[in-house]
């Protein structure tokens, strides 16, 4: 689901709005269905005619994932690294082939499935850097969908006001479809607005946001695995691992690993429990870890 700080400036924003309205009138009178139906239909409309139906099927996609996403810890993602590293040393990378279908994320298992089938480094590396770089161009067009819808609404809150100013000026002379184009007019600017700067384009921020983490985590699978097929020292790995981690947890990672020596029973440990503790936090892995 969306991370806190989402879910309370969502609400926030929102109840303070309807906050404002009840305290000084009533929340049925800022109901319009008409008003609704231009500003929503509009942007809708409009984003089919700037995008394909793919980008905009592939926009909501990402909102979805968006929503469903977790948190990662990249030291998690790391010790997992670190400890198939040892093992591959160790016995081979076939080794890695039963354990790569517990695997939740979907870009490294594959990185490591085409390792274990024999891909030589440069083909694997160009093979990951090209899917990273297709994955970036997917969501920077979803981001620039979401961009644009949130443009589009306060656009067509404007058109809707127009169509309210002349549905009153018609009819001038009646009272009643005075009040109903007047509040046609208003709402709907309302409604635009809202749309725009509380809902689409936080909400586009927010996948610019999250991808960018996506696309580091992957260019640390990357290396990872590189370093894998290279047979390079497990230390050295996670060396070049660490520059994707954010520095105060850098700092912790390493000055954890350097009090520490990593044993043969430490390493059979995780290796029971990694497929339920992949995607947890550091902190609690190194807990369950240092027990027992």
């Amino acid at each position: 689901m969306l991370d806190q700080s989402s879910i309370f400036g969502l609400t926030l924003g929102f109840s303070l709005i309807v906050a404002a309205i009840v305290l000084q009138g009533e929340l049925g009178i800022f109901i319009s269905v008409t008003a609704l139906l231009i500003v929503a239909g509009g942007v809708v409309a409009a984003t089919m005619v700037n995008y394909s139906f793919e980008n905009i099927r592939d926009s909501f996609s990402a909102i979805t994932s968006m929503v469903k996403a977790k948190q990662v810890d990249l030291r998690t993602d790391m010790e997992l690294l670190s400890m198939f590293a040892r093992r591959v040393r160790k016995e081979g990378i076939l080794v890695l082939d039963d354990d790569i279908p517990h695997i939740e994320d979907t870009f490294l298992q594959g990185a490591l499935q085409l390792a274990v089938d024999g891909f030589k480094k440069e083909s694997l590396d160009s093979i990951l850097r090209d899917e990273i770089r297709s994955r970036e161009r997917q969501v920077e067009t979803s981001i620039n969908v979401m961009h644009s819808m949130s443009m589009y609404a306060p656009a067509f809150g404007m058109i809707g006001t127009v169509i309210g100013m002349v549905l009153m000026l018609q009819n001038i002379s009646d009272p009643q479809s005075l009040g109903a184009g007047l509040a046609v007019a208003l709402l709907t600017t309302l409604y635009g607005t809202i749309m725009a700067n509380m809902l689409l384009g936080p909400l586009a921020g927010k996948l610019e946001y999250l991808s960018e983490l996506d696309l580091n985590r992957k260019e640390m699978f990357r290396t990872g695995v590189l370093s894998i097929v290279e047979g390079e020292n497990p230390r050295i790995m996670e060396k070049k691992m660490l520059i994707y981690v954010d520095p105060q947890s850098r700092a912790e990672y390493m000055r954890y690993h350097e009090n520490i020596r990593i044993s043969k029973a430490r390493d059979e440990k995780f290796y029971k429990l990694w497929v339920e503790q992949q995607n947890k936090e550091w902190e609690n892995l190194r807990e369950i870890l240092e027990t027992g």
